[in-house]
């Protein structure tokens, strides 16, 4: 039976959010019986909190910062399905990202193409760079793989400094007008924030359905063992292409919103460092799930943007706070602390029905 001393001092930091989930559901004694349909119902509440907390919270800064962290968490989440689903290493998604949003930047300054035609086009790029590419560098494994594509990554950055008459050279492309639909223009913070999550929960949803598919079931299955997979008739370099090529798609997506979002596509916005940050993103969100590198993306943000005030100390102190992330927590923020609170829900329930003679 579980006594006060064995409670954790830890747990009362998840005091909180389990406070806040007690408000919302009607009778905490369906919480102690965990079933996953009664979770799949409560994420609808999730998204009601998404969806209301810019009218909550109306500082503008907020919102652009929201804005930000949704359109890495796209990146991150395609990332995500390579790197923790399908088990491979890649440090060029910056690339991708970058082609993304030149391919907007290009075709809606210079041809007058609708965002909302560049936007499924800029995917495209991207998508099919990552097929041609994929085909050579995905026969490799572990840190060659992550060699190939960190290559990869620099070979865009020196084609798109080279190239001024189609990129701009080191000064970029300016001038990306506002994404618009049917004529409807996202030219505000908050606009914007409703288009980048939308965007984000349907690619979610997609992922959530990739993962429980044959495909998604086969790229674990490669992740655990590539011979072992094809020991049982899965053929490997099929389904790693696929996962390559669909994470890529993500990023071009990511990419195209960024462009519209800045108004600006220049190549200091797609260098290493910013491949590390993706990939440190899903690391510290956490591999094995889906909410991982979504929460990644809103803690490094957020942790970006309040080290920014401390100028020549932000870096060490930012390379502190990872480090100890990392020790403390390694398979990742979004993992432990929703294993924390499925155990700290039912652990509250359990306690109430003991205060009330039930047990």
């Amino acid at each position: 039976m579980q006594t006060k001393k064995e409670f954790r001092k830890r747990d009362f930091f998840y005091l909180l959010p389990l406070w806040l989930l007690s408000l919302i559901v009607p009778d905490a004694d369906d919480l102690y019986s965990y079933r996953s349909k009664e979770f799949k119902r409560r994420e609808f509440y999730y998204l009601g909190a998404v969806l209301f907390l810019p009218l909550i919270w109306s500082d503008p800064h907020f919102h652009h910062l929201m804005v930000l962290a949704g359109i890495y968490a796209i990146l991150a989440l395609g990332l995500s399905l390579f790197l923790g689903y399908a088990g491979q290493i890649s440090l060029g998604h910056a690339a991708f990202f970058g082609i993304g949003a030149y391919t907007t930047a290009i075709l809606t300054t210079r041809y007058a193409f609708p965002t909302f035609l560049a936007f499924w086009a800029s995917a495209t790029t991207a998508a099919t760079a990552a097929f041609l590419i994929g085909k050579p560098i995905l026969k490799l494994k572990g840190y060659f793989l992550a060699l190939a594509t960190l290559g990869f990554a620099e070979i865009f950055l020196v084609i798109v400094r080279e190239t001024q008459t189609l990129t701009g050279g080191v000064i970029g492309i300016f001038g990306i007008p506002w994404f618009s639909i049917a004529g409807f223009s996202f030219d505000t913070y908050l606009k914007q924030y409703y288009l980048i999550w939308g965007v984000l929960l349907g690619l979610f949803l997609f992922s959530k359905n990739l993962v429980r598919s044959k495909l998604g079931r086969a790229s674990l299955a490669v992740a655990a063992s590539e011979d072992a997979a094809k020991s049982v008739g899965i053929d490997v370099a099929q389904i790693k292409i696929k996962v390559f090529v669909m994470s890529a798609a993500f990023a071009g997506f990511a990419g195209s919103l960024f462009a519209c979002i800045m108004s600006t596509a220049n190549p200091e916005a797609f260098s290493l460092g910013f491949s590390t940050l993706i990939v440190m993103m899903v690391i510290l969100g956490g591999m094995g799930n889906l909410y991982g590198p979504i929460f990644g993306s809103i803690l490094l943000t957020y942790l970006m943007d309040i080290l920014g005030r401390y100028q020549e100390w932000s870096l060490p102190i930012y390379g502190v706070i990872l480090i100890l992330l990392l020790i403390f927590f390694p398979d990742g923020i979004g993992t432990r602390v929703g294993i924390r609170l499925i155990y700290l829900i039912g652990y509250w329930a359990k306690k109430k029905k003991r205060d009330e003679g039930k047990l």
